[in-house]
């Protein structure tokens, strides 16, 4: 993760969602699928060396939903509709006046049609019920994992992520761990 400021991914309200960025990931996981986010050389917080990365979040996708579904499911997932809100990632409503049928919700992150193109290419939002979410932030301390339960990390930053072809040792870690989530809903 280049960043973390609670938007992508948002862990407010009792879920994770991914609503923005990473288009192909969003589009081809799968429910049951775990996803998790890693610190970087470039995250001002917790800057890492390739091979040194922290865990920021571990998240089981368990729900797969088009823009529109999001939209209505999950009103407190837009911004400025209550406590995490102003990172809310619930940002477009659909409106078919709009090029794409949406229009782009007023907030802090993404505010530009080359984002709103790039976002709506991944046609999908994951919810994620299970999730241990360690941040990424100045005021939060991602999770060091040891190299005996490691698993794939990419070298860099990738659009789909690496499949890891047994990691139940590193989320059973994580679980084991989730004592020092910053947000978590296991």
């Amino acid at each position: 993760m280049s960043h973390d400021d609670g938007f992508a991914p948002n862990p407010y309200h009792g879920v994770l969602t991914l609503a923005t960025c990473k288009p192909q990931l969003r589009q081809k996981s799968e429910v049951g699928n775990w996803i998790a986010g890693w610190t970087s050389r470039s995250m001002k917080a917790h800057s890492t060396p390739v091979g040194q990365e922290r865990l920021v979040f571990l998240a089981k996708v368990a729900e797969k939903l088009s823009f529109d579904e999001y939209w209505n499911r999950y009103p407190n997932k837009r911004p400025g509709n209550g406590p995490g809100t102003l990172t809310g990632d619930n940002i477009y409503c659909p409106d078919i006046s709009e090029l794409e049928g949406y229009r782009i919700v007023p907030n802090y992150r993404h505010c530009t049609s080359c984002q709103k193109n790039k976002d709506l290419r991944g046609k999908y939002v994951l919810v994620c019920k299970e999730f241990y979410y360690f941040g990424g932030s100045i005021d939060s301390t991602p999770l060091e994992i040891p190299n005996t339960v490691r698993p794939n990390v990419p070298k860099g930053q990738i659009s789909t992520g690496y499949i890891t072809e047994d990691p139940s040792s590193f989320i059973d870690f994580v679980r084991q761990n989730a004592g020092k989530c910053k947000l978590c809903n296991y």
